[in-house]
């Protein structure tokens, strides 16, 4: 019920419980979320299965596009995602980070890249 100040109607919500319903449902289909954190260990491993590797490789570049537009808006500079040509060099660059870091996480993987590309011309 909608109440005069009480915010957005419920009519309006139920596209958006809808969609989270359906990727809830979708993340059970192929049994497993791509929600919280990755680590080096699964970034090794991705390859073993189709689906793990579409999930991880997904998750780390929508990481990578949200650390990015944060410093964006924070910065208001150039982003540094820019700097990269594709997808595949993020990915080679993961793939030495996480040799040299097995029991470190994506997230920081992906954060000492996006600082590194801040600092490159």
């Amino acid at each position: 019920m909608y109440k005069k100040g009480s915010g957005i109607a419920m009519k309006n919500k139920r596209p958006l419980i809808l969609l989270l319903l359906v990727c809830c449902l979708a993340t059970q289909a192929f049994g497993q979320a791509t929600f919280g954190g990755r680590d080096c260990g699964q970034w090794i491993t991705r390859k073993k299965d189709q689906y793990t590797e579409l999930a991880i490789t997904g998750w780390l570049v929508g990481f990578m596009s949200g650390l990015n537009s944060m410093y964006w808006l924070k910065t208001n500079k150039v982003d540094p995602l820019n700097k990269v040509n594709s997808a595949d060099q993020i990915y080679l660059w993961v793939d030495n980070y996480c040799q040299k870091n097995p029991l470190s996480n994506l997230s920081v993987g992906g954060a000492e890249l996006l600082l590194e590309l801040i600092k490159k011309p």
